[in-house]
């Protein structure tokens, strides 16, 4: 399975090609099929990934019609690893597109204005893999090591890790996903998305060990979906989130109705993978938070958590008002449209 990087630190390696890349990506977001004349809207969304199940609600939008009939033609343009995704945003080259939330804090640093309108995990699925022989009691002790521990060293969360806990008592090197370095290394610890790499090794019969980087207490907001302030008005928006949040309460009712179809642009990872992927999911996303506000929303205190944490670290310099940087437009859910940790509503 493909690993799933979202430091900014990635992302901003990459600027430098940045005005090639959207040149290509203006050219394949073009729209001279004439959806305005079908009334349609245009809305062109840029993954931070490979099609997974981390974006199952909105190939579940489309692939139900809920797009089409709330107004949108929708173009989802998946990543290979690499993309710019904050600067396309805010540069217009796409409508919407799937960031951290740290990355919304630095490009604003940077003069940029985006704002999350839809956050998909409520906890934060970053985590530490390891192998179940003889593993660790706790994340400090992941940490503390000894052994090696594969990371992307400029995480927020590698970073926070190291104010907290001190100096790692292990061998940081870097991770590029490669699960084949972990299954020949015992010892090896490797940064995770939980819902990704240790289904993999579940699937492969291989015992291991999950620690959650909230126990070491920062939860950031880790998949938003992202716009340019202003770039919809929000009737427009009301229409699109709607369609969306809808998609994402029938993804974790039905996942197993929308993985084919989402496994088939991702060959990489097998329909079985997504099936449990997409299982371990639903407590990231369906927790007392959503349950009471509605799948995707945000709550401010989250917010200033991040800004506290990565001033504090030295990310950024300037602490938002956390209001500013997301953009809720749906209201409460009711009883019928509550989504419980099994998937279904109620």
């Amino acid at each position: 399975m493909a690993p799933i990087l979202r430091s900014a630190a990635t992302r901003m390696a990459i600027v430098g090609a940045l005005v090639a890349a959207l040149v290509s990506l203006a050219a394949s977001c073009s729209d001279p099929s004439g959806s305005q004349q079908a009334g349609l809207r245009k809305v062109r969304i840029q993954l931070n990934w490979v099609p997974e199940p981390e974006f199952g609600g909105l190939y579940a939008a489309v692939q139900d019609g809920l797009m089409r009939q709330a107004g949108f033609e929708v173009e989802i343009i998946k990543d290979t690893g690499g993309t710019a995704v904050p600067q396309l945003i805010a540069q217009g080259v796409c409508d919407l597109g799937f960031i951290s939330g740290d990355q919304i804090l630095t490009l604003r640093e940077q003069g940029g204005d985006l704002v999350a309108v839809f956050n998909v995990f409520d906890i934060t699925p970053y985590g530490f893999m390891v192998h179940a022989a003889d593993a660790p009691e706790s994340i400090e002790a992941v940490w503390k090591g000894p052994g090696t521990l594969a990371c992307e060293s400029g995480l927020p969360a590698i970073k926070l890790m190291q104010a907290k806990y001190g100096p790692s008592g292990r061998k940081l090197v870097p991770w590029a996903g490669a699960t084949a370095n972990f299954l020949a290394d015992p010892t090896l610890a490797v940064q995770c998305f939980i819902t990704s790499e240790p289904p993999l090794m579940d699937l492969q019969k291989v015992p291991v060990k999950v620690f959650r980087i909230s126990e070491a207490g920062y939860n950031p907001y880790t998949e938003v979906l992202a716009m340019r302030r202003g770039g919809m008005d929000d009737a427009t928006l009301r229409r699109f989130m709607t369609a969306h949040q809808e998609g994402w309460r029938r993804y974790l009712a039905e996942p197993a109705r929308y993985n084919p179809a989402i496994a088939a642009l991702n060959p990489a990872m097998s329909l079985e993978a997504m099936n449990l992927g997409a299982e371990r999911m639903r407590e990231f996303l369906v927790t007392p938070w959503t349950r009471a506000h509605g799948l995707g929303s945000m709550d401010p205190r989250r917010w200033q958590a991040m800004v506290d944490a990565l001033s504090e670290l030295g990310v950024i310099r300037v602490r938002p008002d956390p209001a500013s940087l997301m953009h809720w437009v749906l209201d409460p859910p009711t009883a019928d449209t509550v989504v419980t940790p099994s998937g279904q509503p109620g």
